[in-house]
């Protein structure tokens, strides 16, 4: 029930929260959609009303959450952000090792790219390679790599004759080149076999010296 406190309007807590989730049910249903367009049809040949069509909403509605299309692409490299650092809140404490939670990491972040190939590439470029902004949306899953590399440092499993920023970023080269390879070579199936032992490479290259 909505209460009235002279001309100020109440707001339950039951309210609000039944409110935000139906922005969160929306602005999940709006990004699915323009996910599977742009894989089906490409980026470029997405209008703003395929999406709105797709998702059951109106333009407005659209603009309420997105400011354009490109927006779309942050906003999806943002939500996989977020799905790996609830996976790794929820089940990193289940590995010792900081190779094993590393490697949680990186499969969950490939599970995620394998069946939006066209996609990734474009939110990659986007967001990364070309992006106007200081920090990428990426950059969060860089810095709990980094955490997790100086933990390894610390307990013996990467040599600490190297920065971690150098372990990092081969740790994630082998995820960004497995998906360029995939494009230069238009390779049907990608897996985490193949990112698994590259992986394998890094770690035995990076390994504590004795």
């Amino acid at each position: 029930m909505v209460s009235k406190r002279g001309n100020w309007r109440y707001v339950t807590p039951m309210e609000i929260s039944r409110r935000e989730r139906k922005k969160i049910k929306t602005k999940s249903d709006i990004l699915r959609a323009a996910r599977h367009l742009f894989e089906e049809k490409g980026y470029d040949d997405v209008s703003i009303e395929d999406i709105t069509e797709r998702s059951d909403v109106s333009k407005g509605t659209f603009f309420n959450y997105f400011n354009s299309k490109e927006g779309l692409l942050k906003a999806i490299a943002e939500e996989e952000v977020d799905d790996i650092q609830e996976l790794y809140e929820r089940e990193g404490q289940n590995f010792k090792s900081c190779r094993d939670r590393i490697k949680l990491i990186m499969k969950r972040l490939l599970d995620d790219s394998i069946p939006y190939m066209h996609l990734t590439g474009r939110v990659v470029f986007s967001t990364i390679i070309n992006s106007n902004e200081d920090v990428s949306p990426f950059y969060a899953i860089n810095e709990m790599i980094d955490s997790l590399v100086q933990e390894g440092q610390m307990c013996g499993e990467f040599s600490k004759e190297y920065p971690s920023k150098y372990i990092v970023t081969a740790i994630l080269g082998a995820y960004y080149g497995l998906i360029f390879t995939w494009f230069e070579h238009k390779k049907e199936t990608i897996g985490w076999s193949e990112l698994e032992c590259i992986l394998d490479a890094v770690f035995k290259g990076f390994n504590n010296i004795i």
